[in-house]
């Protein structure tokens, strides 16, 4: 117990007269005073706003990809299936690269230098689809303004964003 605690010397479990200073009760054993703990302070990641900052950019993007799409073709047509699978598998992966790299910053106390690389190594991860959802709005923006048949380059970037895609699920 200490000097400030000195009213309370008998044991709440049992009863038994306590002496000041003591921590476990003689009679039953059970801890009757621990010294509290400091509260634990939450130090920021130097991460955290870049991070927040990548997912709003990448939040910004596939929103404007989804909006060229329904722009783009009609709901019944298969590219507009294609596409729309395409982000939302893209949203998907994306949201759960976000939430290991958040779990990673919280563990991030800024002397670990595993823990800082890995969650480098993720920011480069999560940029990369920010990278690729630029490179479909751009396809989108060229084929709305051309009205062309040609799909090559539509084709050459679902297998780049399928590639990226893959690649994430074996990392």
């Amino acid at each position: 117990m200490s000097t400030e605690d000195n009213h309370n010397h008998f044991c709440i479990y049992c009863g038994a007269k306590l002496d000041s200073n003591q921590h476990f009760c003689s009679q039953c054993g059970k801890e009757v005073y621990h010294e509290p703990e400091p509260p634990k302070v939450h130090v920021p990641s130097k991460y955290e706003g870049e991070v927040n900052k990548i997912e709003q950019e990448y939040n910004v993007k596939q929103g404007k990809a989804k909006e060229l799409v329904e722009k783009l073709f009609d709901p019944s047509h298969m590219s507009h299936q294609k596409f729309m699978a395409a982000i939302n598998k893209s949203n998907g992966l994306f949201d759960n690269q976000m939430t290991v790299v958040r779990k990673m910053i919280e563990l991030d106390d800024g002397e670990n230098a595993v823990v800082e690389k890995e969650i480098e190594n993720k920011i480069v991860t999560l940029n990369t689809f920010i990278d690729k959802m630029e490179d479909l709005i751009n396809e989108l923006v060229i084929q709305l303004s051309s009205n062309k048949d040609d799909d090559e380059d539509i084709n050459a970037l679902f297998n780049d964003m399928d590639d990226l895609i893959d690649s994430v699920k074996n990392y």
